[in-house]
């Protein structure tokens, strides 16, 4: 019966891992991390284009935070479970 040497396993995962964590959040390392920002920048952008035209200012606020705020606990799970 073999076993693992779990400091390997645990440097093996590191190697893998698409973010790093930095000051609360996280930043990519990877091109696999780099590359799923692509996704969430578009969504933001998007968000901000159709919910803005022909709207004041206050109501662009209140309608874009519940979108971003979503956006942002998303990507921010998924780069946890990531790195």
């Amino acid at each position: 019966m073999a076993t693992r040497n779990p400091s390997k396993a645990k440097k093996q995962s590191k190697n893998q891992a698409w973010f790093k964590p930095l000051r609360g959040s996280y930043i990519p390392i990877s091109w696999k991390g780099w590359l799923t920002y692509i996704p969430y920048i578009v969504y933001l952008y998007l968000t901000y284009a159709l919910l803005v035209p022909n709207r004041p200012v206050l109501d662009t606020i209140l309608f874009l935070t519940p979108y971003w705020v979503a956006g942002v606990v998303v990507m921010h799970w998924f780069a946890k479970i990531k790195s």
